[in-house]
């Protein structure tokens, strides 16, 4: 870093729009430092695809489509009335995705969570906005209720086992602002056609690993149209053993029931090869104290419940 460069702040970019503001990091790849402005680091190309599959633009074109779609979800009204607080990167990784969020959020009101400490160190290291912190599985969020009013969790709840699954998603909900939105991706039922398709010798090394689980199939296939979930304990190394981290299919129909008892609500589900290798998901936290539309005083007045 040179003496007249600084970090990139949000007052710097806040003002961007969402498409020159992706193109700006993409070639952060190259130019770290952009007209005085020092962008975050990135670890290894290795260490990239180890997490992500991907490595430099490709994985920011990735996360780039991902932003496009959370900033649709920000115009909400809803969304634009639940106030002041922060943002949560769930699950950040080497922080590919939080970075997109300094153009809409202040450093001081970003964090980023990981079950990695490895991550989570490199995260604190490398010029990310926010702070970083390392959680552990089955123990809460050291935040208090409603603290965030937009957390992302991109391709999390696509590993998780059932019972983590459903607790993590409580928690969210729990230090999730009324009004605020969780943004996040999830495994679509057509994971298991896909895993029926892989092949030992295909290109891609995460789907030939896959292929020597096909004989799960029909007990995966058994407990997505039972339970609506379908876990493949395949593991993903250091800090994710197969009893916390594997595949994980579930059905639309399941998010939903899993976030109803937290006042959670899927407001947009969008399931689309073309745009995102995973399902993107938006759920709303309804706040009790907004005024109900006319539609919903309408059903509380013939069901006695006005």
């Amino acid at each position: 870093m040179t003496v007249s460069a600084r970090l990139l702040a949000h007052e710097d970019i806040r003002g961007e729009g969402p498409s020159a503001w992706i193109a700006r990091l993409k070639r952060s790849v190259a130019e770290r430092a952009q007209d005085g402005l020092v962008f975050p680091d990135f670890p290894s190309a290795e260490i990239q695809r180890q997490f992500v599959g991907s490595a430099y633009e490709d994985a920011l074109e990735e996360a780039g489509r991902f932003y496009d779609f959370a900033q649709e979800s920000m115009g909400d009204r809803a969304y634009k009335r639940s106030g002041a607080g922060g943002y949560l990167d769930f699950g950040c990784g080497w922080g590919r995705i939080g970075r997109f969020f300094l153009r809409d959020f202040k450093a001081e009101d970003m964090v980023g969570v990981d079950i990695d400490p490895d991550m989570v160190a490199f995260c604190a290291g490398a010029n990310l906005p926010g702070r970083f912190e390392t959680i552990a599985n089955g123990q809460p969020l050291p935040f208090a209720d409603g603290s965030f009013r937009l957390i992302t969790a991109y391709s999390v709840f696509t590993h998780l086992p059932p019972h983590l699954f459903r607790a993590w998603l409580a928690e969210l909900l729990r230090v999730l602002a009324p009004g605020g939105q969780l943004v996040f991706t999830v495994e679509p039922p057509r994971f298991l056609d896909m895993l029926e398709a892989t092949d030992a010798d295909s290109s891609n090394a995460w789907m030939a690993a896959l292929s020597v689980y096909k004989d799960r199939l029909p007990q995966l296939r058994a407990d997505l149209a039972g339970e609506g979930i379908a876990y493949l304990p395949s593991g993903g190394g250091d800090y994710r053993e197969p009893d916390v981290y594997g595949e994980t299919a579930v059905t639309a129909k399941f998010v939903a029931k899993q976030a109803a008892p937290y006042g959670g609500e899927v407001v947009r589900y969008i399931d689309d090869p073309a745009r995102f290798w995973q399902a993107a998901v938006v759920i709303r936290k309804r706040d009790p104290n907004a005024p109900r539309g006319f539609f919903a005083r309408l059903l509380a007045r013939l069901s006695g419940k006005a």
